[in-house]
């Protein structure tokens, strides 16, 4: 061989650039099987390594993590415990809802564990800007995940009622689906109890789960009996919050005079096969929110088309939506790819995926839009973009909250958590408790 060729193709080696390992980024994702909101995941992610070539992404589901506990979110809180009690940091973004923080707050007996050992967006150039006027200008976006702002608020969630037209019509009920009140409410359990008895079948007023989100109905009566937005939603006691509180009680206790007010199966029945019952005319309405299209695409494509979203009951008037605006992904703080997750972080903040996302999942979002606020265009016949058009256009100047707990009513640090509080709503809808010796238990537990 020509020794001159050798020694160019020795130098040529020796000098040109060798490729860096590329880095792994690992990805704790969320909405696995919930239709396009997974889709958009998939999206972002692709996004993120074309445009950083240096990195790939180990995208998990958090539903796919294994670990302690029976529950997927509980799972994910010891996961982040053991990564902050070991100091080995397995996932550089991780799934980190309210539940979640609130889960891992409990474990480490710290409710301000965000501050120590999440990332701060607000720290980081470009956030701030990126996020709505009200989740910025508002202490409670902060306040609920230690001080600090967690990641981008892309979710945004509108509790409701569900119904199906093919229930309503094989009953002769005939549901409002805007402006409906807590008498017509009623009216409908006695007229589902009537069919009942009348045809011998036993079709459940509500349909449950056992993770269910009976409270934000609760709540959405209860603000009902007020024309103060800023009162209900301040977590301090005032001695006309509890009578209403009872009086929303009684509500519920008046429902158990229908029976079947739930199914049975509620404190054992997965939320997906809840959701496939209800609709295949499993009952007259589901307690749940506007996360539910997604949910529905996922679980039934085949029929998702039968759930229609209606808005809560009011006493007196409407008086703001239940709902809430939170991150899905937060960065732990020691991570040893943190600037990366930040960035794959941001990518959520941009105005394109705001866009995309009401557009998917026909939810609202608390991330500014290229036209300021994202919305949807009126299509014909598009129930679910109906209902999140009509929702924000009269509500949306009122500040929108779910407590989970009645905080609302008693204020912060209360001994009643959330899991207590939905399961004790359900025995007084069963019949098996009654509202008044619930309230006056309840009172006598605070005051100790």
């Amino acid at each position: 061989m020509d020794r001159k060729y050798v020694f160019w193709v020795t130098l040529l080696v020796l000098v040109l650039p060798v490729p860096l390992p590329a880095g792994q980024l690992n990805w704790m994702g969320h909405w696995k099987g919930e239709d396009k909101r997974e889709l958009l995941v998939y999206e972002v992610k692709k996004q993120y390594e074309f445009l950083h070539p240096e990195m790939t992404v180990n995208l998990c589901f958090d539903v796919d993590i294994e670990g302690e506990g029976e529950y997927y979110k509980m799972k994910v809180a010891h996961k982040i415990v053991e990564m902050i009690r070991t100091g080995r940091i397995e996932w550089d973004i991780v799934f980190c809802d309210l539940p979640v923080y609130n889960h891992v707050a409990d474990l480490l007996n710290d409710p301000l564990w965000g501050r120590k050992h999440l990332v701060d967006f607000a720290t980081v150039p470009g956030f701030l800007a990126s996020q709505k006027d009200f989740i910025v200008k508002t202490p409670y976006y902060r306040e609920r995940m230690g001080g600090i702002f967690a990641g981008p608020h892309v979710e945004g969630i509108v509790f409701c009622l569900w119904t199906t037209r093919q229930v309503a019509e094989k009953t002769g009920i005939a549901v409002k689906e805007r402006g409906m009140t807590s008498d017509d409410f009623l009216a409908y359990a006695r007229a589902l109890a009537a069919y009942n008895k009348e045809h011998g079948t036993f079709i459940p007023f509500l349909h449950l789960s056992s993770f269910n989100r009976i409270e934000a109905l609760f709540e959405y009566l209860f603000k009902s009996q007020f024309s103060d937005p800023e009162f209900v939603i301040q977590e301090k006691y005032d001695q006309r919050k509890a009578e209403a509180f009872l009086a929303t009680l009684e509500i519920f206790e008046q429902l158990s005079h229908y029976q079947p007010v739930i199914n049975a199966d509620w404190r054992t029945h997965d939320w997906r096969n809840c959701e496939r019952d209800f609709l295949d005319g499993g009952s007259l309405f589901l307690p749940g929110g506007t996360y539910m299209y997604s949910h529905f695409r996922g679980v039934s494509p085949q029929y998702y088309q039968n759930g229609i979203p209606v808005e809560l009951p009011y006493v007196k008037q409407p008086n703001g939506l239940v709902g809430h605006f939170v991150n899905a992904f937060a960065v732990m703080k020691k991570s040893p790819n943190r600037q990366a997750a930040i960035d794959l972080s941001m990518m959520w903040a941009e105005p394109e995926i705001a866009e995309k996302w009401v557009e998917y999942t026909r939810n609202p979002t608390g991330i500014r839009g290229n036209l300021q606020e994202p919305v949807l265009g009126r299509v014909a016949g598009d129930v679910y973009g109906d209902f999140l058009y009509d929702m924000e256009l009269q509500y949306s100047t009122l500040p929108m909250r779910n407590f989970r707990a009645p905080t609302y009513v008693f204020g912060k640090g209360i001994p009643v958590g959330e899991e207590k509080f939905r399961n004790d709503l359900v025995l007084i809808l069963e019949g098996k408790l009654k509202a008044r010796d619930y309230y006056q238990a309840l009172v006598r537990q605070i005051r100790q």
